[in-house]
């Protein structure tokens, strides 16, 4: 595997056009190369996410000319910002192995994919199902297995809406779980992340490395339940039947020259019960959980047989109301003065939670 970096853009000023120019500025000035790009914006229905998903893509096409980076866009506010994206760089010298496929790229051994999306006019099972069939089309065609894929992200619009068919979080999570059972999975479940949009339906962006169990290990928390354990009591749905659990480890140690560790959407939660009331104190809890996933006792209690000292790099923090924000950045700001945190506005899959944090852990 090639180390990766990752870097948040922010622009503060200016209307949309003026604002992603801005960031591709910024993103030329790296002097890395970017991989993939995923913008984040304040987008209030899917005719303007279509629009301005265009829009993106002409800019970036002109930008980046024939070297242009994968790319995707989330109707996620950014609250500090009026644009934002988070960029995965490489090293210059690695360009060269780069091959290009339309949605994904390879690297070496590794798959790393844009934003798989279907039509977002579909319900929302129905465009997760074929969402995973392209996952699968690519990582056949690649000679991956489904146990390959290391991180996942997985954007839902209106995550917690009840819907005719049932609630759109669970309804993903019956599809992931049709789709992940052709896997054996020895080896554990990605990280991931599930979390809300405002709009663009379903996009699922992964990451997989052939035979993964070769540099990549899961990673468990001892303060809280494996969500894939999680008991009938905490998932909702409508009527009695069996709710699929989310199949995610809680992180990933991944064994690049410079080891990094993906952190999974991360909550207030012990065991399986959310805690806490106010934003600030979730905050606090999410913090202390993430602190335990990436100490250097739980890695070497996961199977890391070095003792790797971690650093927080690139975070996001998804807030559910835009209010916390202020109060909540200050905490982060006192308390983790080195994390890089971006902050945006989406519904979180539990309605009584109001923060999740996620983001990578390389070593010092």
């Amino acid at each position: 595997m090639i180390d990766k970096h990752y870097k948040i853009h922010r622009a503060t000023t200016g209307d949309f056009h003026s604002s992603a120019e801005n960031i591709l500025q910024s993103i030329s000035s790296v002097g890395l190369h970017p991989l993939r790009i995923l913008f984040f914006a304040d987008i209030n229905s899917n005719e303007e996410y279509i629009e301005k998903k265009v829009q993106l893509r002409e800019q970036c096409e002109a930008h980046f000319g024939v070297k242009m980076p994968l790319m995707a866009l989330v109707a996620q506010a950014p609250l500090r910002c009026t644009l934002a994206a988070e960029v995965t760089y490489i090293d210059n010298s690695c360009v060269g192995q780069i091959v290009h496929n339309g949605d994904y790229v390879t690297l070496d051994d590794e798959i790393i994919s844009a934003g798989v999306a279907s039509d977002i006019s579909q319900s929302i099972d129905r465009q997760a199902d074929e969402i995973f069939k392209r996952v699968e089309e690519i990582l056949r065609q690649e000679n991956c297995q489904t146990e390959d894929i290391t991180r996942q992200w997985n954007y839902i619009e209106q995550i917690t809406f009840m819907s005719e068919s049932g609630q759109h979080y669970q309804l993903f999570n019956n599809s992931r779980s049709r789709f992940y059972s052709k896997a054996e999975w020895t080896n554990g479940y990605p990280a991931a992340t599930g979390i809300g949009t405002s709009a663009g339906g379903v996009i699922v962006v992964f990451d997989a490395v052939r035979d993964s169990a070769k540099c990549s290990l899961a990673v468990d928390n001892p303060l809280q339940i494996s969500a894939h354990a999680y008991s009938q009591q905490v998932l909702i749905n409508r009527g009695t039947e069996h709710k699929s659990t989310p199949k995610f480890e809680r992180a990933r140690y991944i064994s690049t020259p410079i080891p990094s560790v993906y952190v999974s959407g991360t909550a207030a939660i012990r065991g399986e019960e959310s805690c806490l009331k106010d934003a600030v104190g979730q905050a606090a809890l999410t913090m202390e959980n993430i602190d335990c996933l990436v100490s250097a006792k739980n890695l070497q209690a996961s199977g890391v047989k070095q003792s790797v000292d971690m650093q927080y790099g690139a975070m996001r923090a998804y807030l559910k109301h835009g209010s916390d924000t202020q109060k909540v950045s200050a905490w982060i700001s006192e308390n983790y003065p080195q994390v890089d945190m971006l902050y945006l506005l989406a519904d979180i899959c539990r309605e009584e939670l109001l923060i999740e944090i996620e983001g990578v852990v390389v070593a010092r």
